[in-house]
């Protein structure tokens, strides 16, 4: 697969703020703090007035913390969704589990990029599905990243059925994005890739590896409990702002 191309609303960054297009639409932005700054409710009142201008129709989040959500709401943004917030100190990773059956680990590339999105519209309810410019965005979003696929290996390793991206920014690792096709889920595939990130993260140093999954997603938070993820009291939440 080649690699996505530039068009309008796909990036667009400013001192404190960065747009980008939602899932191939035209009329759907994500804005979201640029890292390490707070915008100021002027800031994002000129943003989105800009915007609305342009034709957008709705404005999005990324999940962000209580006091990261002071400015949006000062300007008219709601709440859409609540997610829990998960964290692992690195002080105890569990090995990474060997082979199960016919699943193997390895790189994710440029061409597994099909594939990688039809299990993660798989997984995922339509809100949440990740188009190709969305990938790449997970995975230019810290400054080191981990892109892992999970392949069955009945027909030559060809079929991917899962995949963790996995960032770096100093000492916190931030697992990105982790799907598994709902048909290879319970087989421990989820465990192996998370796990495979635990390691990755503690090699380099890391001290603790954040992960966010929304309230419904029981089977997630409880594959994160398990491997040793502890549930922090208070969550995230995506901010909506309709034009």
């Amino acid at each position: 697969m080649t690699r996505p191309h530039p068009r309008p609303w796909r990036t667009s960054t400013t001192a404190n703020l960065r747009v980008i297009a939602w899932r191939g639409r035209d009329d759907v932005v994500l804005l979201g703090p640029t890292p390490g700054t707070a915008p100021s409710p002027r800031q994002l009142h000129t943003a989105v007035e800009g915007l609305r201008d342009a034709g957008i129709r709705q404005v999005f989040t990324p999940a962000l913390g209580p006091t990261e959500q002071d400015a949006f709401l000062t300007v008219g943004f709601t709440h859409h969704e609540h997610l829990h917030l998960l964290t692992h100190h690195l002080d105890a990773v569990p090995n990474v589990p060997g082979p199960a059956g016919t699943r193997r680990l390895r790189r994710g590339r440029w061409r597994d990029y099909g594939a990688v999105l039809n299990v993660d519209g798989r997984a995922f309810d339509a809100f949440w599905h990740f188009d190709a410019n969305a990938l790449t965005e997970a995975r230019r979003a810290t400054p080191t990243n981990r892109f892992r696929v999970a392949v069955d290996t009945d027909d030559g390793g060809r079929r991917v059925t899962g995949y963790a991206v996995t960032g770096r920014s100093r000492t916190t690792c931030y697992l990105q994005r982790l799907a598994v096709d709902p048909d290879h889920q319970r087989r421990g595939t989820g465990s192996a890739l998370v796990c495979d990130a635990l390691a990755w993260a503690r090699a380099r140093r890391a001290r603790r590896m954040l992960v966010n999954t929304q309230e419904r997603n029981a089977d997630a938070l409880a594959l994160y409990l398990r491997l040793g993820f502890t549930q922090e009291p208070v969550g995230l939440d995506v901010l909506r702002w309709p034009a």
